[in-house]
């Protein structure tokens, strides 16, 4: 697992840091074949990593700022959450870490709020979590703001109101673009029995979205995909596991610009949801895999069943990537 997170990190070009767990338990010789193990890999004709085993205040702030700067460095920590043995070091850290985005300029957007997760709070009722992407949500006198909740399974929204908000396990009035929070919601349209919303009519996956924005939700979508491992080919009809932000569905491979797609070849593939649509927008990173992850992605076109759309033309030959191939470590 952990070559595959090392493989799909570099493929995406995210700088990572690496922790070594349970340095309590281990004995000395086991946890010196681990970190050499570790330093190896990163070392390796593959990654070409300079691993950098962190041991003071001074080194970890160091790897901090040359993380940010785009650096080869891979800080390594070796903690123990029992005795809390170097735990002080790798929060110090984290805390000084710069933020990757700029989510300033997403404050004033149309609110879009991406649902991660969701339960049922005894004398609240449901409460969604996820993370704020866009805009702003503020209680006025208790009250939020009127959103739209969705898609469900057959593609609708419906309008929901924020009655309550949390982030951190702290009540706050006000959350923003880059803000993980959790909302207790409830439905304000129709009749008793539409108004009931439980804990099974939401799930991962679902957005809360400004009214303004009128979503619609897809079935089909066009991406710009990379393969980074498969052990075959990959044609028209194959149906890996697509991951975009908390979507996580089934989609099939309907059509692309290339008669078969292998190891290290970059195609346009249009993907079909096989169970119910989704809310997407164009330039959504994907992942999709079968097992293993298999390649990444960037959606450039939602496709709506009212469109009429064109077959794709093929190339006589798939598209080479400039950069190295990226396959399994170790193989």
């Amino acid at each position: 697992m952990t070559r595959e997170h090392i493989g799909l990190l570099l493929a995406l070009r995210l700088p990572f840091f690496a922790v070594i767990t349970k340095i309590d338990l281990a004995p000395a010789n086991v946890l010196q074949e681990t970190v050499d193990g570790l330093c190896k890999l990163l070392k390796g004709r593959n990654v070409r990593k300079m691993p950098y085993l962190v041991k003071d205040a001074g080194g970890c702030l160091s790897c901090a700022r040359q993380l940010a700067e785009g650096a080869r460095l891979v800080p390594v920590f070796q903690v123990s959450n029992v005795n809390g043995e170097n735990l002080d070091l790798l929060r110090l850290f984290l805390n000084a870490l710069p933020a990757r985005r700029d989510w300033v300029d997403k404050r004033n957007d149309r609110v879009e709020f991406c649902i991660d997760d969701a339960f049922n709070v005894p004398g609240v009722g449901v409460v969604v979590a996820g993370t704020v992407l866009k805009g702003s949500v503020r209680l006025t006198h208790g009250q939020g703001p009127v959103l739209l909740l969705g898609p469900d399974t057959t593609g609708q929204f419906k309008r929901v109101q924020v009655k309550g908000i949390h982030t951190k396990a702290v009540a706050v009035d006000e959350v923003r673009a880059g803000q993980s929070a959790s909302f207790a919601v409830k439905v304000v349209d129709g009749n008793k029995t539409d108004r009931q919303l439980k804990r099974a009519h939401v799930r991962k996956g679902m957005v809360l979205l400004d009214p303004e924005l009128k979503p619609r939700a897809t079935r089909a979508f066009a991406a710009e995909v990379f393969v980074l491992h498969h052990p075959t080919t990959i044609k028209r009809g194959y149906q890996p596991v697509v991951h975009a932000r908390t979507v996580r569905q089934v989609a099939a491979v309907q059509d692309m610009n290339v008669e078969l797609l292998r190891s290290g070849t970059r195609a346009r593939v249009r993907f079909r949801f096989q169970h119910y649509p989704e809310y997407l927008s164009p330039g959504t990173p994907i992942i999709f895999r079968e097992g293993n992850t298999r390649g990444i992605g960037v959606v450039k076109r939602v496709l709506y069943d009212d469109v009429d759309v064109k077959p794709m033309q093929v190339k006589k030959e798939a598209l080479e990537e400039a950069a190295p191939v990226v396959t399994p470590l170790g193989t």
